[in-house]
Parts: C-alpha cells; sequence; structure tokens
C-alpha cells in the first residue's frame, strides 16, 4: 500500500503531459447546411420503406439547431423501447388522434411533434459524443446505455455510460435555448436528452467535427433503440442519415467500430456500406421545406453553425483576460458568455467554505491528470483524455467549469450532473431532500394519461428496506456507488437477483423507465415539452430547472434554504462524481465531476485529481476519512484503469 502510494505521488511529479492540440476553427455553412438536407431527401428517394417521408434536423457542434426539413406529412413517432414495459416516457406517440386502439399508449394531451424532436435529438447525440479522437453515433449510444454491455448477453454488467440518455434535458439549467434568431452559446438543450435510436451521426470538416444530423423516417417510426446488436439489421433513418452525411463523414479511423471499450468493439452504423449514392444532389431540397419547431427552430431560412472554440460558440481557450495562469498553462478551455468571458470561474462556496484558490487548484489538478491519462476512446492510441470538469459546493452551487481542448460536449452538462448526484447523496439530509419529491406530480391536466411518477420517498424507503436502515445521513457516496444501486439487479451483471434500491425491476425497467434517476426529472423534462405548444398547462411558466419550483421551495425548506440546484440538471448513475471534504475528512465541502472518456478515466481524474489537489493545498481539502466511505458498505468508491499514463507502468492510481 505505501509502494503504491508513493508511485501515486511521483506520478504527480515525473510523468509527462501531453495536451491535446485544439481543434480546428471550422463550421457548417449555411450552404452546407442546405447540401446536407437536400441530399437526405435524396437519400430518402432511393432508400426503400422512407416512402419520401422524412424528418431531418441538422445541429452545429454546439447543439445549435441549424434547420429541420421534412417532406410529407411527420411520421408517425412513438417512444418505445421495445421491451414491453409501461411507464416513464414509454409510449409517448406524436399526435393524440394518431393512437393505436386498443390500448391507447399514455400521452402529453397535445399534438406534440415527436418526429422533430426526436431528429433534433439524434442530431445533437451525433454532435456531442464525438470529436476530433473518436465520433460516436446514436447507434453507439444504444450499445453503451442498456442494461447489459454486450446489450442482449445474459450476466454481464450495464453499459459504460448506463443513465447518460438523461442529459442534456430540456429542463436543465447549464443548457441553454437555442429558438433565437441567430445560433448562439452552447451547450444547448436536447429535446429527449441523448438518444440511442440509430439514424444520428456527426458531421466533420477535414477532420472537425463541426455538427450531427439527425433522421426519422417512413409511414410510422419508433423512437427506440437496437436490443440485438449482434444481429444488427440495416436502419431506413441510418441509411438517410449517411446519404445526408456525404462530404460530411466522420474519419474512417476514429469512429467507433475501430474503439474499444472494457476490449469490445464498439458499433458505428449496420448501414455503412449501403449509402445511397448522392453525389447528383441538387444544392438545396426540391421538395422538402424547412420545418418550424417552437422552442428549437424557427427562423425561415438554414442558418450557419458556430465554430466551437471561438466567442459565441460557449467554448474559448483559457487566456490571460478569461482565467488564471494554471489553467492557461494547462491550455484549457472554459465556458464563456458569447463575448469571452468566463462563465464559471474558480469562486468561492458560500460562507467560504470552500475558497476560489482551493476551487482552482482542484480544477487545475484535475486538468493535470487528464493531461497525462491514456484515453480509453480516442484514436490514435496513447492519446491523452479529454474531458470536463465541474466543481459545485455541497448545495450544488456550481464553482468552477473548466476541460480540456477537444473534450465531447456532453461531458459539460453530465460532469455537473456528477458532481451533483455525488454532493447530494453525502449529505447528511439526502434522504429528505429526495423525499420531498411527491409521488403524484403527473396526475393532472397535460398528463392526466402519463402513469404515476414513483415519489422519492418510494425509493428511499426501498434504500432503508434494502440497507437495514438510512444510509443517507452522511456517508461519502461517489457516482460509482450511487450507479451500482441504481440497477435493475444488484450486483450489477447478476441476471436472476433484485434491483438495486434505485432502479426499477427488470420487469418494468427499460432505458426510458429507469427508475430514480427518471423520476427526478420526468415532470419538468415534460413540462418543457408542452409548454413550448400549449404552455397554459404547465402554468406558463417556462422550466428552467429540472425540479418544479413547488418542489424546489420544499428542498430548500429542508437544506436550510439551500439544496434544489442539486437537482437543478438531474442526476447521473455512472462513474466520475467524488465528494470533497474539509481537512477532517468529515465535513462535506462540495464535489467534483469528470466526463468524457472512459469510466474508469472520469473516475481517475476526479479522484486523483483531488488528492492531488489535497496534496498541494496541505490537507485543506481531501477525499473523506477511509471509515465514512461507502465501500465500507459494500458499495465501490472510486475505480482506476490498468496502467493509466501515457509511457508509464505506473499502477494502483486510485490509493488514495
Amino acid at each position: 500500500m505505501m509502494r503504491a502510494f508513493f508511485l501515486c505521488l511521483t506520478a504527480a511529479v515525473w510523468l509527462p503531459a501531453v495536451v491535446q492540440a485544439a481543434p480546428a476553427l471550422e463550421r457548417l455553412s449555411a450552404e452546407e447546411v442546405a447540401r446536407v438536407g437536400a441530399q437526405a431527401e435524396l437519400a430518402c428517394s432511393r432508400v426503400p420503406g422512407c416512402n419520401n417521408r422524412f424528418t431531418a434536423a441538422v445541429v452545429d457542434r454546439v447543439g445549435n439547431v441549424l434547420a429541420v426539413y421534412r417532406r410529407g406529412p411527420a411520421s408517425r413517432t412513438t417512444l418505445q423501447s421495445g421491451l414491453s414495459v409501461r411507464g416513464g416516457l414509454e409510449g409517448i406517440f406524436s399526435d393524440p388522434a394518431l393512437a393505436p386502439t386498443p390500448p391507447a399508449p399514455p400521452n402529453l394531451g397535445v399534438p406534440l411533434d415527436l418526429a422533430a424532436l426526436a431528429a433534433i435529438s439524434k442530431a445533437v447525440t451525433g454532435a456531442y459524443l464525438s470529436s476530433s479522437g473518436n465520433a460516436f453515433s446514436t447507434r453507439t449510444a444504444s450499445f453503451i446505455v442498456q442494461n447489459h454491455f454486450i446489450p442482449g448477453v445474459r450476466f454481464t454488467a450495464g453499459g459504460p455510460l448506463f443513465g447518460v440518455q438523461f442529459s442534456q434535458l430540456p429542463c436543465g439549467d447549464l443548457v441553454q435555448t437555442s429558438e433565437s434568431l441567430a445560433a448562439g452559446i452552447g451547450p444547448r438543450r436536447s429535446p429527449l436528452g441523448l438518444s440511442a435510436d440509430p439514424g444520428g451521426f456527426p458531421l466533420y470538416k477535414n477532420g472537425v467535427v463541426v455538427g450531427g444530423i439527425g433522421v426519422i423516417a417512413g409511414d410510422v417510426a419508433t423512437y427506440t433503440l437496437d436490443l440485438n446488436p449482434r444481429r444488427p439489421l440495416e436502419d431506413v433513418e441510418e441509411r438517410v442519415a449517411l446519404g445526408a452525411s456525404r462530404g460530411f463523414l466522420a474519419p474512417r479511423d476514429i469512429r467507433a467500430d475501430r474503439i474499444t471499450a472494457g476490449g469490445i468493439t464498439l458499433p458505428y452504423s449496420a448501414s455503412d456500406g449501403a449509402t445511397p449514392a448522392t453525389d447528383d444532389s441538387p444544392a438545396v431540397p426540391a421538395f422538402a421545406t424547412l420545418l418550424r419547431v417552437p422552442g428549437w427552430f424557427t427562423v425561415a431560412a438554414p442558418r450557419a453553425g458556430t465554430a466551437y472554440g471561438e466567442p459565441g460558440s460557449g467554448y474559448v481557450p483559457a487566456s490571460v483576460s478569461n482565467a488564471d495562469a494554471a489553467l492557461v498553462a494547462r491550455r484549457a478551455y472554459i465556458l464563456e458568455n458569447g463575448s469571452g468571458a468566463n462563465r464559471f470561474p474558480a469562486s468561492s462556496a458560500a460562507g467560504a467554505a470552500l475558497s476560489a484558490e482551493e476551487v482552482g487548484e482542484i480544477l487545475q489538478q484535475a486538468l493535470g491528470v487528464a493531461n497525462q491519462a491514456r484515453a480509453q476512446i480516442r484514436k490514435p492510441l496513447n492519446s491523452p483524455a479529454e474531458v470536463t470538469v465541474s466543481i459545485v459546493d455541497a448545495a450544488g452551487n456550481i464553482l468552477a467549469i473548466a476541460r480540456t481542448p477537444d473534450a465531447p460536449i456532453f461531458g459539460t452538462d453530465v460532469s455537473l450532473q456528477k458532481a451533483r448526484t455525488a454532493a447530494l447523496f453525502s449529505r447528511s439530509d439526502a434522504s429528505e431532500l429526495i423525499r420531498a419529491h411527491p409521488g403524484d406530480r403527473v396526475l393532472n391536466g397535460a398528463f392526466a394519461n402519463i402513469p404515476q411518477i414513483p415519489g422519492g420517498a418510494v425509493r428511499m424507503d426501498a434504500a432503508a428496506q434494502f440497507f437495514g436502515g438510512d444510509v443517507f445521513t452522511g456517508r461519502a457516496f461517489t457516482d460509482r456507488a450511487i450507479g451500482n444501486i441504481a440497477r435493475p439487479n444488484f450486483p450489477d451483471g447478476i441476471d436472476g437477483r433484485g434491483p438495486g434500491p434505485l432502479s426499477n425491476p427488470t420487469a418494468t425497467w427499460s432505458p426510458f423507465n429507469v427508475g430514480l434517476q427518471l423520476d427526478l426529472v420526468q415532470f419538468q423534462t415534460l413540462a418543457a415539452l408542452v409548454f413550448e405548444l400549449a404552455p397554459a398547462l404547465v402554468g406558463n411558466v417556462k422550466p428552467t430547472s429540472c425540479v418544479s419550483p413547488a418542489v424546489a421551495s420544499a428542498i430548500d425548506a429542508i437544506g436550510g434554504g439551500a439544496g434544489s440546484k442539486l437537482f437543478a440538471n438531474g442526476v447521473q448513475i455512472f462513474p466520475g462524481g467524488v465528494p470533497i471534504y474539509d481537512r477532517d475528512g468529515v465535513t462535506l465541502l462540495g464535489a467534483i465531476g469528470v466526463s468524457g472518456d472512459g469510466v474508469d478515466q472520469d473516475d481517475m481524474i476526479a479522484g486523483l485529481g483531488l488528492h492531488r489537489a489535497a496534496s498541494a493545498l496541505r490537507m485543506a481539502v481531501r477525499h473523506a476519512t477511509p471509515a465514512l466511505r461507502s465501500d465500507r458498505i459494500g458499495l465501490r468508491y472510486v475505480q482506476c484503469p490498468q496502467t493509466p499514463f501515457i509511457s508509464s507502468q505506473v499502477q494502483n492510481a486510485c490509493s488514495f
């Protein structure tokens, strides 16, 4: 143990840092966006099953919707996993008049254009999961979010990004709205979170990801996922999206099917090689027209995208004018406000529980670990990990966010979710805060046909029974630990065992009906969608947080005037979030969240970053004392990858 500890400290001093080069400033022009739409139309005309009926959305890298094209009537679209499950988001469809009978599935009571919202979500997913070192599609997403990895293979644990679909939510407080006349700063929200339905791809120019394309097609469409990737079938929407991508296809060497996770090659497309030729496509669609999607795209012409890395995109390099010297030395990127100013500079927590100096040290140390860490999901091999780092106080308020230059965009919102989740569950009043979410919030108005959402009390009662008492009373929980008990089998991967207390059991679990993670955000997610069409049905209040105002008031009352921010963009249930403690190792100060690479890499960057900061700050901040950590009750705390560093054989980096 002492030798491992010594190696860990030595690594902090002697390991070389490798900083990924910043991606070139590339963007889609309005003419190129129109070309993508024209190619989608031509591809649809040549793909059997499309029936000249499609909706295609184009977004830029930071999530601005640049165009939504449609030909023919909207595809009759239903959100359905195929697992014969009711509840959660299962069974929501695009128009009440088109409901299948009997029995009619639940719906929102408004004529929701689910085809358009699903196409936008697919496009955002293709853009957000990709970078200059990896290209992931919505089929890739499907492969890594299910309850088995590989999906359909029994007695395997859940996918590495289990739960990531409930990020970038339309109710989140970090993500931005996108209906304005001009493209603006990212990250932008996604209507349905991240998508696992094949038919979404990233778009590239000169090896740089510049956006994404998402397609819904045919007379009847199901917004779903691939339950049997071992026997993938060609997908109409995927073929149309690939045809639309001609001239903007991802470089072959960085596509998901050239990347492994846990030794398993990831899928990218079941239709590659079957892409319809579109070299003779017109410059603009001949029959498809631009579609107005309230809340997402309301302009009369396709618009140019923003270039990631320039002011106005939401992300710029750290400089002496917008960040401290340590971040500039790390060649970090910051989130900017549209004019180049830092949205989230290192700042002090209320009451100086964490000082700005301490926050800044934790932030730059975590980025330093990322620069030394061997990436899991990037090409070429031995590239450094690319991640976003978020730090929050014990009430979930953002104290800092920064990132490496080419980190995938999805990690921005997810890293904040991870930090808030670790802070939430490590609080002494965590059970009370979760119990403040009532269980009857959808049995009214626009949501009258949606099955009841289980309240927080249901999940906390299950946890108390599972553990033999309430454990959320000040014990230190990481996101990995919470993820352990948010799976439909416990232990994860042991089929036939009952669920973790924060999950639905296998018989009622689906990626659209997972348990507590969805329970906490379902009401506000649906309210955000309904608001754009029928604001009166949700009280004429546009959601700006994933916790409703009434519930927020109850939470803040319990938390002594603070706490609702912990739920403001949802919780996350895969590794990469670690609580931060005072020098006594007992007093909770906040948490750090990391996202963007493999889950073990995220875990290490968060955990080792905090450990190194503790050494630099002479233990003014630190990890929880070992006796307080969740691994004392059988839930793994932090896990590091094997041989984690570039050009080094150092192991046991998580011996802290």
